[in-house]
């Protein structure tokens, strides 16, 4: 039986090449975008996930309020991991582990940098990434030893069996030497942030620099806990609670946990309200990837069904000859899965053709796992859904044709199929529509972000970190920079610009409202800050020289933090911070140091160069190349044992926005799909409408009818179902980019053009897919047309 549908089926295919090849490229096209996005979805949810006894891992939460605003950090006080420990039943083990930190390593002539973090000695204990050398209950239990990834152990030693080995950490300080204790398999999407090493936690807490790290009212490092089975995560929250206001009078810090396989997606807050964060991302193409295969599904019930009168005879003559609707069910929907079968197989090799670009667009690195069963059975499944979906619709109205109105020649399309037709057709054209215009909306608001005015001057902007003699040498690498004549200024600061890194809530001046407070973002600069980062003064002046040492208990406030500490004494022009009391002697213009995404928050700069290990250099325009090779060569004579490296602020600041350059583009490259698809199926429509019309056509022409008037008259079914398509799908999209757009804190308005553009491109693409078989039809000898009749 199966044998007899398969032949029949490849006999269709061959009499109806312009159908089988316009089903079959779509739906490749559909399955491909549909096995491209699963796959991503696939590494989305595996990132911090997958690991043993996962679902008792948990992150420790902070809010904290100021004022009407609730901020949720992951940054906890250095101190917390241990005293949760010793005194808290429920936690099986805690660690505290630190935020991520390049470093040089050697290696006997091996120098090379990586970035890794520091982790108390339960880190493993808790992230069980697989170890393939050393003992994970005491890797990090000694301030001697390290922990080094598989590629990282090969970068350095070029070998895996290295434990025991001496490696040398060369930092700004000293150097320092360490064991190697543990080799982990490459985490890859295991973890939530890369690294390439871990050191004792008790290394940076003994500094004698970061003595705040043992202070209840600082926070920084993050801290992991594993609860004992069966523990209410609700309930020990509730416990938590008051954790740090326990131990510190006056504080505002609220704690809670949340689970840390659900951070990478699910891990976003606003106003203390958790939000969908990045799964709303992956909800978008979830939905893009289905909408793009139900299209690909339409086209095949469109052309099945508009090709019904070509199979009529033949349901006709099979119902005669005894075949049942049951088996003609089969017949068409054999047909339907062969297609799909071959479809499916043409889009795996679409799929691992475009791979590598897919996967620079996205960030990842995606293989199809042809070893993985659940993968085949996945796919499998996808093609029997795709399969029958696409030839259900066709199976059933097929079978259902009538013999006698076949033989009597009375078979047309009834209004129900027309109509259901060319709502299939309206709805590809919808979405389509819909893309198209969210496309724009969202290349508008990147471009936006990108160009906006930050109140600094992100381009021609060099940064580095000031590593080795750099740090002790600045000020004769400053004078030996700033004197390469294509270099303008040249300073230092704590802060990287990028996102909030060093803030308070310790801050008082005159005339306070005792229960106000507000976090302030803290700069930390050397002289000649605001020159370098092009910065307005608003009022007052800048950190002199000439001041000397009065300038250390000075302060300089953006517009924000001036008009916070104005607000009910207008004359105020100081401020207490941490206890020293500062006098205001500037105003900048409000600066961004994050994302668009966020408001604008009040910072305060201050003149404290001595941990300030960002360099920014502010070239001229000119020969760039130029310029970097002379700024290496001051770098590497003043600090050789350093490889010399360095960024770019404005690439930089582009980074930030990297999750949203990836939607962009991924959204402008599955609108042209759906789009392709959609006219695919237009085409196959417009070639059959054009057939259907062959005889009417001719007459038209032998009547003296002009080309014009029989191009419109193919024309306008599709064209008007166009237009609709256009007022539906621009109306959704406007509903659902007012909501994509609230997510910035800056943002561009919906404008009216962003409409009449969306929907130039549709019409003018359906217009060309249609008109070329227009344009055939209505140059058609009339002479032939009317013949076949």
């Amino acid at each position: 039986m199966f044998a007899n549908y398969l032949k029949i089926a490849l006999r269709g295919f061959a009499k109806h090449r312009l159908t089988f090849f316009i089903n079959t490229l779509g739906l490749s096209l559909g399955l491909w975008a549909a096995i491209l996005i699963g796959l991503w979805i696939k590494s989305e949810f595996e990132v911090g996930r997958g690991l043993p006894d996962s679902d008792q891992v948990f992150r420790v939460m902070e809010h904290q309020t100021y004022g009407d605003q609730v901020f949720t950090f992951p940054s906890t006080p250095g101190v917390l991991a241990e005293a949760m420990k010793e005194n808290l039943s429920e936690v099986e083990h805690a660690a505290t582990y630190t935020w991520n930190e390049e470093h040089l390593f050697v290696h006997e002539e091996n120098k090379i940098k990586l970035n890794g973090l520091y982790a108390g000695p339960d880190y493993l204990k808790i992230f069980q990434f697989p170890l393939l050398a050393g003992n994970r209950e005491s890797a990090l239990s000694d301030k001697s030893h390290i922990v080094l990834t598989e590629s990282a152990a090969i970068k350095l030693f070029g070998k895996l069996d290295v434990l025991g080995e001496q490696v040398e950490l060369i930092s700004n300080e000293e150097t320092e030497l360490y064991l190697v204790e543990g080799i982990l398999a490459d985490p890859g999407e295991k973890a939530e942030s890369k690294f390439e090493y871990i050191l004792p936690y008790q290394v940076l807490f003994d500094k004698p620099y970061n003595e705040w790290l043992k202070h209840w009212g600082n926070n920084g490092p993050s801290t992991i806990l594993k609860l004992q089975a069966g523990t209410d995560p609700d309930q020990f929250s509730a416990s938590i609670k008051n954790f740090i206001k326990d131990r510190m009078e006056g504080s505002h810090v609220e704690l809670f946990v949340f689970p840390q396989s659900d951070m990478y997606l699910y891990g976003s807050w606003k106003d203390g309200i958790l939000q969908e964060g990045r799964i709303k991302t992956v909800k978008l193409f979830a939905l893009i990837g289905f909408f793009i295969l139900i299209i690909a599904c339409i086209n095949f019930m469109n052309l099945s069904t508009a090709k019904s009168q070509k199979r009529a005879k033949e349901v006709g003559v099979r119902k005669v000859s005894g075949a049942d609707r049951k088996s003609l069910i089969y017949q068409f929907l054999s047909e339907s899965l062969l297609i799909t079968l071959f479809s499916g197989f043409l889009a795996l090799l679409l799929v691992q053709g475009t791979l590598p670009v897919f996967n620079q667009l996205t960030g990842k690195d995606l293989i199809i796992p042809f070893l993985d069963l659940a993968f085949w059975l996945q796919f499998i499944g996808i093609l029997l859904f795709t399969g029958l979906i696409a030839g259900s619709y066709p199976a059933f109205y097929l079978s259902a044709t009538k013999v006698v109105s076949v033989f009597k020649n009375h078979l047309k399309g009834s209004k129900n199929v027309i109509l259901a037709r060319k709502g299939l057709v309206l709805f590809q054209f919808v979405l389509a529509t819909g893309l198209i215009v969210s496309t724009v909306v969202i290349f508008q608001q990147i471009n936006y972000a990108l160009n906006q005015d930050l109140g600094y001057e992100k381009d021609q902007l060099i940064a580095l970190s000031l590593e080795g003699q750099l740090l002790e040498k600045y000020d004769i690498f400053k004078s030996r920079i700033e004197s390469i004549p294509e270099v303008g200024s040249m300073s230092r600061a704590l802060h990287s610009m990028m996102g909030r890194s060093n803030n308070t809530g310790g801050l008082d001046w005159e005339g306070k409202d005792p229960d106000f407070n507000a976090l302030f973002e803290r700069f930390r600069v050397d002289y000649d800050f605001l020159e370098t980062m092009g910065m307005q003064l608003v009022s007052g002046e800048d950190f002199s020289r000439e001041r000397g040492s009065d300038s250390i208990g000075t302060v300089i406030l953006n517009e924000k933090a001036f008009q916070i500490i104005t607000q009910n004494n207008p004359e105020n022009r100081s401020v207490n911070i941490n206890g020293d009391d500062r006098e205001v002697i500037g105003v900048v213009k409000d600066f961004h140091f994050q994302s668009l995404h966020d408001a604008m928050e009040p910072a305060f700069i201050i003149l404290e160069p001595q941990f300030a290990e960002n360099a920014f250099i502010r070239v001229k325009s000119g020969d760039m190349k130029q310029t970097l090779a002379s700024i290496q060569q001051v770098a590497e004579e003043l600090n050789p044992l350093f490889p010399f490296s360095y960024q770019f602020m404005d690439e930089n600041y582009a980074r930030m926005y990297q999750d949203d350059v990836r939607l962009r583009d991924l959204a402008k490259y599955f609108s042209m799909l759906t789009i392709l698809i959609s006219c695919l199926g237009l085409l196959g429509l417009s070639a059959h409408v054009a057939e259907q019309k062959t005889k009417e056509i001719g007459i038209r022409k032998v009547l003296g009818a002009s080309t014009w008037s029989i191009l419109t008259v193919i024309n306008r079914e599709f064209i008007s179902i166009v237009m609709l398509s256009i007022f539906i799908g621009s109306a959704m999209a406007f509903w659902l980019m007012r909501d994509w757009l609230e997510g910035y804190a800056y943002r561009i308005d919906f404008e009216w053009w962003f409409i009449p553009l969306a929907a130039a491109v549709i019409l003018g693409i359906a217009l060309l897919t249609v008109g070329i078989q227009s344009l055939k039809a209505a140059r058609s000898n009339p002479v032939h047309a009317i013949k076949s009749e």
